[in-house]
């Protein structure tokens, strides 16, 4: 389909509605409102519309796997918001500074939570093991600062930028208290976030509709014990290569 992606819409949003929303979302993430989240919120509803609308579609295939690692882990499941806002649901994302996946792990980050990143396999683009790390480091941040607004935060920036922040903010550990001190990339971070949770629970509110994707929204997980070309598996199955490629983007080399 031909997607317009420079479609805009001009919507402004009265405060009391937005924070009378928020106030009515179960979450333990805090979620704060001042005018930089309300930015955020009409960004995402004006300018990004059809991504938005792809992104909910993904959400149909990639909320379900988040939330049942999140739930094991007991970590709140609203967490998987944090995916939109890393990697827009895709599991291929490489971003300028060469994280990779979901989750947005740098090499050195994804070695130090043991998903293996070779010349055939990149784990980090693995849907599961990818986000089973992720929600570790989460827990582990979570286990430092107590306060998820910094947990968000320092996944992002890293937990020496967090704590030089709040070195330079005298002490302090409010998020919002720390905004300046914090690189200016993180300081998007926890605004996003909050808007990207208003979205994701108000956009039928905002006539906004999941466009899903092609891939199969309910999947079964086979094991392999040797090579194994997905080339052969998409002929026997009769399915096209790009769908076998989207269902396993840890493999590089189709083997």
């Amino acid at each position: 389909t031909n997607l317009n992606l420079k479609y805009q819409r001009n919507i402004s949003l009265p405060d009391s509605m937005i924070i009378s929303r928020l106030q009515k979302t179960e979450s333990v993430v805090r979620l704060s409102y001042n005018p930089i989240v309300k930015e955020f919120i009409e960004t995402i509803i004006n300018r990004r519309p059809v991504i938005t609308e792809i992104v909910l579609g993904l959400s149909a295939y990639y909320y379900p796997l988040f939330e049942e690692v999140l739930d094991k882990l007991e970590l709140p499941l609203e967490l998987k918001h944090l995916a939109i806002i890393e990697s827009a649901l895709n599991p291929r994302a490489v971003s300028r500074a060469g994280a990779v996946g979901l989750w947005q792990f740098m090499y050195g980050t994804a070695k130090g939570q043991n998903l293996e990143v070779t010349s055939l396999i990149d784990e980090r683009r693995d849907v599961l093991k990818s986000t089973e790390a992720a929600a570790r480091y989460m827990k582990k941040l979570y286990d430092v600062y107590k306060d998820w607004h910094l947990v968000i935060a320092a996944y992002n920036c890293g937990p020496g930028n967090v704590n030089k922040a709040i070195d330079r903010a005298g002490g302090k550990t409010d998020y919002w208290k720390i905004y300046y001190a914090l690189p200016r990339e993180t300081r998007e971070f926890v605004p996003a976030y909050i808007a990207t949770t208003y979205i994701m629970n108000y956009y039928r509110e905002h006539q906004l509709a999941p466009r899903f994707p092609k891939i199969a929204l309910h999947t079964d997980t086979i094991m392999v014990h040797k090579s194994l070309d997905m080339k052969q598996v998409a002929r026997i199955l009769k399915l096209d290569i790009e769908s076998i490629r989207d269902l396993n983007p840890m493999y590089r080399r189709d083997v």
